[in-house]
């Protein structure tokens, strides 16, 4: 699998296990989490301090913010962070984007009957 990394004070990758995932359903109760594109820019620091915080158990949501807001108009935009944060959530949660979508074809188990020569 691909990793989400955000280079702040250092490389830190980004993980969306099920602690996170819990977090962020308890934080966003009534939100549909597919929908990550009607989340606020701010609203992502949560994600992210979630996503970051499996290995690094010391960082706070506010330290995230400091962390980001350093690396803002320098290496990323917010949305540059937004993206990376809804692609890794999107990425561990095995779900496929609609424009990822890929149509797999699965044989028939059906064996098909040559044709008769009559036909």
């Amino acid at each position: 699998m691909k990793d989400f990394v955000l280079n702040l004070d250092k490389p830190r990758k980004l993980k969306f296990g099920f602690k996170a995932t819990r977090l962020i359903n308890e934080k966003f109760k009534e939100r549909d989490l597919k929908k990550l594109v009607e989340f606020a820019l701010d609203e992502f620091i949560f994600l992210a301090w979630a996503g970051l915080m499996w290995e690094d158990e010391s960082l706070t949501e506010e330290k995230v913010e400091e962390l980001l807001d350093e690396k803002v108009g320098i290496e990323y935009s917010q949305t540059d962070i937004a993206n990376i944060v809804a692609e890794a959530m999107t990425a561990h949660s095995g779900a496929v984007s609609e424009k990822k979508k890929v149509t797999k074809k699965i044989p028939s188990s059906r064996r098909v009957q040559p044709r008769s020569k009559s036909e």
